[in-house]
């Protein structure tokens, strides 16, 4: 009972942080800048620009029929919290941003910054197993009709078509423009920290012949990571070879890779990236939700 409440608290603290700084991005930020923003938030701006109507309730507004659409298919947990999750969203658009000051700068700066903060909000949000609703529950519908339609071709075609009216609506295309820029930005950050919290790297060693237990000694001695060896053939002369595999953070493999251009020069080293690391030795971090 204590971890449940725990993680409803944590659940509504992300969601009231990462929907602090959408609106913050959104009024305080693009509000002022004249540049387009995508999804619904993008849609409520025009209406406050335009007509005076608050964001808030622009979005909570046209939530509400497409959250009705998705019942019969998302699970009522996700359906709950994102509900919860867009009445938080419209309460501060509605209440707490607007006290703040819009802030004046250079166009480009604030584009970069307003892309990053949408980053990071929609990341703390996601991680918690929520969502804002908008075009995530427009995308669902969709791919709920065309199970064959790609989700990256449904989500880039809705962004292209509220971008394109903003601009049209603005009559300033390089609105538009900055507006695929904060796209952009956003997802970078969105997978940066998402997929980076389990995120690491992968080092090959090719060596000799029954030297890879030593390199796999001086890796546990550098960075007290373990190591796998591979029976590894040459593809030239077909002699065998040992193959030492190192997994660990970008700062393990770097300490790796810096000790054996001395220790073993002639050693051929590959370094790849690895999106997702989990077992024995690493920490597991999970979004929330994701258990359901």
């Amino acid at each position: 009972m204590q971890n449940k409440t725990k993680t409803i608290l944590t659940d509504i603290l992300c969601e009231i942080a990462g929907n602090l700084l959408i609106g913050f991005a959104t009024y305080n930020i693009a509000a002022s800048a004249d540049f387009a923003v995508s999804g619904f938030s993008g849609i409520a701006l025009l209406f406050y620009k335009f007509f005076g109507i608050p964001m808030g309730t622009t979005i909570f507004v046209l939530n509400i029929p497409f959250a009705i659409l998705c019942i019969k298919f998302i699970g009522r947990n996700f359906l709950l919290k994102s509900i919860r999750c867009i009445a938080i969203q419209s309460l501060i658009m509605n209440y707490v941003v607007v006290l703040l000051p819009q802030l004046s700068m250079d166009k480009f700066i604030a584009v970069i910054l307003v892309g990053v903060l949408y980053g990071i909000s929609y990341a703390l949000i996601y991680v918690r197993g929520s969502s804002t609703g908008g075009l995530d529950f427009i995308i669902m519908l969709v791919k709920h009709r065309f199970k064959h339609v790609k989700t990256g071709n449904i989500a880039f075609v809705l962004d292209f078509i509220t971008l394109l009216a903003a601009g049209i609506a603005l009559k300033d295309y390089e609105a538009a423009i900055y507006g695929v820029i904060i796209v952009f930005l956003s997802e970078s950050t969105i997978d940066r920290i998402i997929l980076g919290m389990n995120s690491g790297a992968v080092a090959y060693i090719v060596t000799e012949h029954g030297n890879g237990k030593k390199i796999a000694d001086e890796v546990d001695k550098i960075c007290l990571r373990g190591s796998t060896i591979l029976e590894g053939r040459g593809g030239f002369q077909e002699d065998k070879k040992d193959v030492v595999m190192v997994v660990g953070s970008y700062k393990d493999i770097y300490q790796v890779q810096s000790a054996l251009k001395k220790s073993e020069p002639d050693a051929f080293i590959v370094i790849i990236d690895s999106k997702e690391v989990q077992g024995e030795g690493f920490t597991i971090r999970t979004v929330a939700g994701e258990e359901d």
